[in-house]
């Protein structure tokens, strides 16, 4: 019984995760022919709604952060592509662990009935994942002297960490309006559909 339930849970978690590199493959490759700062907008809210879905089939905050390692881990395969730089994709793997982990800490407030809990949750969330970001940033930029445009002035880290880390919440208190109407209790999670997922995303990252 506890075989099937951990394969269960398994398949849920990698069939999240899979999801989460498929959009990030197709819906934030093209937001990228966009100003910079519209595909972070975006693909956080993005992720956010997946990874409440992900709770809802898992019941564990847990879970929430290894659908993000698999994402991160999918994202992992362009080191298997010859010249990709490597911080063009160590940097967004980055982003994608903060983004779970800042979700998976600030889910309480998501799950009360209060409208305002919830605004303030994804708030906190957006703010929280990009200033972790930026301070990885600095870190990154005292070890190999490369500074991000993220970080290159002050006006900069407000916009990114501030201005767009309040947009990005407020559409993240969209998502979480939308996603109860959007149902998965009759998708079966079965292993064979978290592996199919798990090969098209893969598949995704040497197509585009």
């Amino acid at each position: 019984m506890n075989k099937k339930i951990n394969l269960k849970l398994v398949s849920q978690i990698i069939f999240f995760g899979a999801i989460w590199g498929i959009t990030e493959a197709t819906i934030g490759f093209l937001l990228h022919f966009l100003p910079p700062t519209i595909a972070g907008l975006v693909m956080f809210p993005v992720a956010a709604f997946i990874l409440v879905k992900a709770y809802k089939a898992t019941g564990s905050r847990a879970s929430m952060i290894y659908v993000g390692l698999i994402a991160a881990g999918i994202k992992a395969v362009n080191f298997l592509i010859p010249g990709m730089m490597p911080f063009k994709i160590i940097n967004p793997m980055v982003s994608i662990v903060m983004e779970s982990l800042l979700v998976a800490a600030v889910y309480p407030l998501f799950s009360k009935a209060s409208w305002n809990s919830k605004l303030a949750g994804a708030v906190i969330a957006s703010v929280g994942w990009r200033t972790g970001y930026i301070l990885y940033m600095a870190v990154q930029f005292i070890i190999t002297g490369f500074i991000s445009k993220y970080i290159a002035t002050p006006v900069d880290i407000i916009n990114f960490v501030v201005l767009n880390g309040l947009a990005s919440g407020l559409l993240v208190f969209g998502a979480l309006k939308i996603e109860p109407k959007i149902t998965l209790k009759t998708f079966k999670f079965k292993p064979v559909y978290a592996l199919a997922a798990l090969v098209f995303a893969i598949s995704l990252q040497f197509i585009i």
